[in-house]
C-alpha cells in the first residue's frame, strides 16, 4: 500500500480532531523533535506534529491517518533520539503524546499502577513518595525524570529492579491499544473490561492467546498504547549499595552469577546488579578535563572492572544478613580461585548519589565528546563477560573510549550489555565511524545468538531477519491483519 504525502487539507482535520493549538507544521518546532543519538542515529523530519491529549482524540487521529495513508510514529516522551522518529519518506507525522500524562489508579492490593503514555518518571515517582510512600513504581533506571514510564515499559527497558523482577515488560498486566482503524481493545482480563464494567487487569494473560507480546518491542509499529497497567513493588527503606572490582570481568562475572543464583533471601533482595570498566567513570567528564591513562583511576582505587549491588530490605538485620553474604560468596569465589574480587569502600556521598531516583546517570556521557550512543544487547548472563572484552577490543580499534555497562536481568537469567559510544555527533567522519562500529560489531553478536535490545533498521534488523526468517514470515503477516496499510511507524522494524 502506498503511504502518501500530508497535505492541508488533512492537517485541518488534524486540528478538528485535537485541536487547532496542538498540531503544527511549524519547521523550527519540528527540528526540536529531530533528535539523533541515544539510541539511533537516523531520523528523518517529520511533516507535522500532532499531540492529542484523550484516547478518543488518538483514535480519530489514526482513523484520519488511515483513511489518507498518512504514517504515524507514535512517541510517549520522546527521549530515545533516533529510531523513535520517522525512518521513510513520506514521514507523515509524529504522534506526541506527552499531553496524555495522567496516572489513573494505583491499586495496593492488586499492586499495579495504570498511567497513560505521556507520564514522567519523576511525577510518578513523586506522586507515589507523597501518597504512597512503602510502593514504588518501577521506573526506569538511569534515564533522566523526564523520561516517560510507559516508554521504557512497553520496549522491555530496565527498571530500578530489573534484577530481581526482570525486564520492564515483565511487570505489564495490562495494555490499551487503539489499532489504525480506530479499534480500541486491551490485553489481559483487563479485555473484559470493553462494556465498562470496571474490571481489573489483574491477571496479564487474560482469555485465550495473549495480544500483549506483538505491541511490547514493537515501537510503535502495530497500535498506539494508551494506557499500560504496570505492577508495582515494595518499597522498603532500609537501602545500600556494596560494590566489588577485580582486573578481570570474567572474574566479576563468574562470583556475581554464583550470588544471584541465590534466589530465595539473597539474590530477592539485589534489585540492581550493575557495572562496567573505568572508562564508564572517565566518561562523565567532558574530554580535556580528564585523564585518559587507568593509572589515574586505579590511585582512586577505582578497579578495572567493578560491580554495584543494590540491596533493598525490610529491616536493618535483613539488610546487613544480605551484605554479609555477598561478601561470604565473593570470597568464597576468591578462596577456588585464588584471586578474589576486592570490595570498593563507596563513600556514603556515592551511595546516597547511585540510591537516588530517578537519577541521570545516562545524561552525562553526553559531556565527553558531545554525543552518545547505546548499542544494547541481551546475552546469557555467562557469555556478558566475553562481549564486554570483545566490545572494549573494538572501540579501541575504531578510535572511541571503550565504555561499557553491564547488568543482571532477573537474577543473572540474562544480562543486559550496554557499549557507550561517546563521539563527537557533529563531525560526520565519527558518525560514519560509529555506523562502521556498530555494522561489524552486530556480525559478530547476532552469530553468537545474542539480541539487540533497540534494533537498528538499517544494520541490526537485516542481520536479526535472515537469521530467524519464519519469525520474520509471521511477524510481518501480524502486521499485515492489525495495520494493512502500512501506516504506522513504517520501517521501524527493518520493513
Amino acid at each position: 500500500m502506498t503511504l502518501r504525502t500530508l497535505t492541508s487539507d488533512v492537517v485541518v482535520k488534524f486540528e478538528k480532531a485535537v485541536g487547532i493549538d496542538f498540531v503544527t507544521t511549524n519547521k523550527v518546532i519540528r527540528y526540536s523533535y529531530l533528535s539523533k543519538g541515544i539510541m539511533g542515529l537516523d531520523a528523518i523530519l517529520p511533516d507535522a506534529v500532532v499531540r492529542p491529549k484523550e484516547v478518543s482524540e488518538v483514535q480519530e487521529v489514526l482513523q484520519i491517518a488511515d483513511e489518507h495513508h498518512i504514517p504515524v510514529s507514535p512517541a510517549s516522551g520522546g527521549l530515545s533520539g533516533g529510531f523513535a522518529l520517522p525512518q521513510t519518506e513520506p514521514a507523515g507525522i509524529l504522534l506526541d503524546l506527552s499531553r496524555m500524562d495522567r496516572v489513573l489508579e494505583v491499586d495496593i492490593d492488586n499492586r499495579y499502577v495504570i498511567v497513560e503514555p505521556g507520564v514522567q518518571t519523576g511525577k510518578v515517582w513523586a506522586y507515589f513518595r507523597k501518597n504512597y510512600p512503602d510502593w514504588a513504581p518501577p521506573v526506569p533506571d538511569g534515564a533522566p525524570p523526564s523520561a516517560t514510564i510507559l516508554g521504557d515499559a512497553i520496549e522491555r527497558g530496565f527498571s530500578l529492579v530489573t534484577g530481581a523482577f526482570g525486564p520492564q515488560a515483565d511487570l505489564i498486566m495490562g495494555l490499551e491499544v487503539v489499532l489504525p482503524n480506530g479499534d480500541l481493545f486491551r490485553t489481559g482480563s483487563w479485555a473484559l473490561s470493553e462494556k465498562g464494567n470496571g474490571f481489573k487487569p489483574f491477571y496479564r494473560w487474560g482469555p485465550g492467546p495473549n495480544f500483549d507480546g506483538l505491541f511490547l518491542g514493537s515501537q510503535g509499529t502495530m497500535g498506539v498504547i494508551t494506557k499500560a497497567a504496570i505492577r508495582i513493588i515494595p518499597h522498603p527503606h532500609a537501602k545500600t549499595i556494596v560494590a566489588y572490582g577485580h582486573s578481570s570481568f570474567e572474574a566479576i562475572q563468574d562470583a556475581t552469577l554464583n550470588i544471584l543464583k541465590y534466589e530465595m533471601g539473597i539474590a530477592d533482595n539485589l534489585v540492581m546488579v550493575q557495572g562496567g570498566n573505568w572508562p564508564l567513570i572517565m566518561t562523565r567528564w567532558p574530554e580535556l578535563k580528564v585523564p585518559k591513562d587507568y593509572d589515574f583511576y586505579k590511585k582512586l582505587n577505582i578497579s578495572e572492572w567493578w560491580q554495584n549491588f543494590e540491596i533493598w530490605a525490610h529491616s536493618d538485620e535483613e539488610l546487613e544478613f544480605v551484605k554479609k553474604r555477598v561478601a561470604e560468596e565473593m570470597e568464597h569465589y576468591g578462596d577456588k580461585t585464588g584471586n578474589p574480587p576486592v570490595e570498593w569502600k563507596l563513600h556514603p556521598k556515592q551511595i546516597a548519589s547511585r540510591m537516588k531516583k530517578p537519577n541521570l546517570i545516562a545524561v552525562p556521557y553526553a559531556l565527553y565528546r558531545g554525543g552518545f550512543l547505546f548499542i544494547t544487547w541481551y546475552t546469557p548472563w555467562n557469555d556478558s563477560a566475553e562481549m564486554s572484552r570483545y566490545y572494549s577490543n573494538k572501540m579501541v580499534e575504531y578510535g572511541f573510549p571503550p565504555v561499557i555497562w553491564v547488568a543482571s536481568i532477573d537474577h543473572g537469567r540474562q544480562a543486559i550489555v550496554m557499549p557507550i559510544v561517546c563521539f563527537d555527533s557533529t563531525d560526520p567522519t565519527r558518525v560514519e565511524q560509529v555506523r562502521a562500529l556498530d555494522q561489524v560489531t552486530s556480525e559478530y553478536c547476532y552469530e553468537h545468538g545474542w539480541l539487540n535490545y533497540r534494533p537498528n533498521p538499517r544494520i541490526h534488523s537485516p542481520l536479526m531477519w535472515d537469521r530467524a526468517p519464519t519469525y520474520f514470515k509471521y511477524l510481518k503477516a501480524m502486521k499485515q491483519i492489525l495495520d494493512p496499510k502500512g501506516i504506522l511507524h513504517p520501517g521501524r522494524l527493518g520493513f
